[in-house]
C-alpha cells in the first residue's frame, strides 16, 4: 500500500489537471471530490470483491437470489489454456482485475489466437490500480474469463444501462448506444425524463425508449447497492432477460466531467442526502 501523503498528492495533481482546481479531499462536497476521497480513504474489502469481475458474480447472486451475469465459458490464470477450438464462434475475453481490458470475438475461425493470448498475458502482468489510483484493483486476483457474447438480436451489442445509485436509490439512468461504432449517450431520471446533462460522449438524440423491464432493473440495482452510499450498476436488457455487467465504484475515476458543471455539486448533494 502506498503512503497516504504520496497517494493524496498524486490524486490531487490528476484532479487539478482535469478541473483546474485542487480537490477537497478531507471534506469533499462535489461528486468528483467524493470519488477522490473514496480512492484515498475507503479501504473496505467490499470494493475489491465487487470490482472483481469474477467474484462480483457470487456476491450479486447471493443478494439477488439468481445469477444474472453473462455465462462464463472458461476461466483461467493462463491464457494458453483457453480451448479456442471448443468455444462458440462468438465470445468475449476479458480480465477480471481491470476495466476496458476485453476483446470481442465475432468470428473464432478468423481469430489471431496467438495475438489474443499475448494480449491476455499483458493484462495479467499489468496493475490497473496505477491508472486511476483505484487501490482495490491491485487486490484482485488476475484471471482471464471467456463469456458469452451478448447482442440485441441484430448482431450489435445491446444498449448499456448504467444506474447511478445513491444511498440505495437510483437517481440517474445512463444509456450508452452502439459503443463500439458510433458511441452515443443520454441521461434520464427513474421516470424516464431526459436530464439536461452530458459529458464528452456524443449525445444520443431523438426519442429513446426505456428498457421494458426498467422497474426490475432498478430494483436489482438498488438491492446490489445495499452496502454502500454510492455505486454505479451496469446492466443490459437482452430481449426480456436482464444481464448484470459490473459494479463500478469510481466511474471514470472521478475525472469524467459532467456538463453543465453544476451537476458536480448536484450529484455531491444527492450523495450526501442534502438533495433528493
Amino acid at each position: 500500500m502506498q503512503r497516504l501523503p504520496i497517494l493524496a498528492a498524486r490524486i490531487a495533481r490528476r484532479y487539478y489537471r482535469t478541473y483546474g482546481r485542487l480537490p477537497r479531499l478531507l471534506r469533499p462536497r462535489l461528486y468528483s471530490e467524493k470519488i477522490q476521497h473514496r480512492k484515498l480513504f475507503d479501504r473496505r474489502p467490499y470494493l475489491t470483491t465487487t470490482s472483481d469481475k469474477f467474484a462480483m458474480r457470487d456476491y450479486a447472486s447471493r443478494i439477488l437470489g439468481e445469477d444474472l451475469a453473462p455465462e462464463i465459458l472458461f476461466r483461467t490464470g493462463d491464457p494458453r489454456t483457453i480451448p479456442f477450438a471448443s468455444l462458440p464462434s462468438r465470445f468475449v475475453v476479458k480480465a477480471t482485475h481491470g476495466s476496458g481490458w476485453q476483446r470481442i470475438v465475432t468470428d473464432r475461425d478468423a481469430l489471431d489466437t496467438r495475438g489474443l493470448i499475448a494480449e491476455c498475458e499483458r493484462w495479467l502482468r499489468s496493475d490497473y490500480s496505477h491508472k486511476g489510483d483505484e487501490w482495490f484493483y491491485a487486490e484482485i486476483q488476475p484471471q482471464i474469463i471467456v463469456e458469452e457474447l451478448l447482442d440485441d438480436g441484430t448482431g450489435r451489442p445491446p444498449r448499456d444501462v448504467k444506474l447511478f445509485v445513491f444511498n440505495q436509490r437510483v437517481h440517474i439512468v445512463q444509456i450508452d448506444s452502439d459503443r463500439f461504432r458510433r458511441h452515443r449517450r443520454a441521461f434520464f431520471d427513474v421516470d424516464w425524463n431526459r436530464l439536461p446533462i452530458h459529458d464528452r460522449k456524443e449525445e444520443l438524440e431523438g426519442p429513446v425508449e426505456p428498457p421494458s423491464r426498467l422497474g426490475d432493473i432498478i430494483a436489482c440495482a438498488e438491492a446490489l447497492a445495499h452496502e454502500t452510499d454510492f455505486v454505479r450498476i451496469d446492466c443490459y436488457q437482452v430481449g426480456s432477460r436482464i444481464v448484470l455487467g459490473e459494479m463500478t465504484h469510481c466511474p471514470g475515476t472521478g475525472l469524467m466531467q459532467f456538463y453543465p458543471a453544476n451537476w458536480d455539486a448536484r450529484l455531491g448533494a444527492i450523495w450526501d442526502g442534502r438533495l433528493e
